[in-house]
């Protein structure tokens, strides 16, 4: 298994480290880069074939990679219909593989907007959706009308809007073994000047609030009803807390940062740190947004 049908390679013992924005992981044993259905396809025949473990990771910006590496195959949808982006009637179809930065810029340049809440969210449409991304002032699911999907057991599958079954960082319209291949949203029409500078003034704020500057992950947990995470953790007394190389950062503690050789236990223990102080001293069980890379089977 060396190459896709698209021609793009399979590596072998690539490390995790490169394909997460916490620059954290060991090597993968495969690792493949589908471009569209037909490379899925042929990825699916192979795991189930072959009973190879494997597991789904987008852009890696909410990715905690193990150590030790991944024993089996990695599947990436960084390059899945990443060149798809097409408007048509206040309706732009994106492929899942699109970074919401270059979303935004497009939309912004044809005067659409609607989606402001993506800026500064790192990572790709694909993982929008999956994750609902979004904040208070708005979440992709306000804006979406159908999200096209590929399950590694039973194929194509087309969600319309009604079916898009969503709640706070999560969706219940997926199979455990789908991947996002692209979604259609509905962009609002305004002016190009003024859109671009609200993005602009986004991007600001988050640069002010949140610590960009080093590798992370964005937020560990997600906020409990009525709270915020980052409260709860400075109330628990771990603010700049550190573990090794990961810490949590004094600008914003829901954030752990890699400062500098970070390994993903060091990562783990301060998520389990957070969880157990939080819950002593504030009687809050804290939730993990960041994802822990693990092997599934196909069967």
């Amino acid at each position: 298994m060396d190459h896709l049908p698209s021609g793009s390679s399979i590596l072998q013992n690539e490390p995790l480290a490169k394909h997460t924005s916490y620059r954290i992981g060991g090597p993968a044993q495969l690792m493949a880069f589908p471009q569209d259905e037909a490379d899925l396809q042929f990825l699916s025949a192979q795991l189930r074939n072959k009973k190879i473990p494997y597991a789904i990771l987008g852009n890696g910006s909410n990715v905690l990679a193990p150590d030790e590496g991944f024993p089996g195959l990695i599947i990436s949808t960084k390059e899945l219909y990443a060149n798809l982006l097409h408007f048509s009637g206040g309706y732009v179809e994106v492929g899942a593989g699109v970074l919401n930065a270059r979303l935004l810029r497009a939309s912004s340049e044809l005067g659409l907007g609607g989606i402001f809440f993506l800026s500064g969210v790192p990572g790709n449409l694909g993982g929008a959706v999956f994750m609902n991304a979004g904040t208070g002032l708005g979440w992709i699911q306000d804006r979406l009308e159908e999200v096209t999907s590929f399950s590694l057991s039973t194929g194509l599958h087309v969600h319309e809007k009604s079916s898009l079954r969503y709640a706070y960082r999560e969706q219940f319209f997926l199979p455990e073994d789908g991947v996002i291949l692209s979604a259609k949203l509905q962009l609002l029409s305004g002016d190009a000047p003024t859109i671009k500078a609200e993005l602009v003034e986004s991007v600001k704020k988050r640069k002010l609030a949140q610590p960009i500057e080093l590798p992370s992950c964005g937020s560990v947990f997600r906020n409990p009803p009525g709270k915020n995470a980052w409260q709860l953790i400075a109330d628990a007394g771990l603010r700049g807390h550190k573990e090794g190389g990961a810490r949590f950062s004094e600008k914003h503690c829901n954030f752990i940062v890699n400062e500098g050789g970070a390994c993903a236990a060091d990562v783990a223990s301060l998520v389990a740190m957070a969880k157990r102080e939080v819950k002593a001293k504030c009687g809050v069980e804290l939730q993990e947004e960041i994802v822990m890379l693990k092997p599934r089977y196909l069967e």
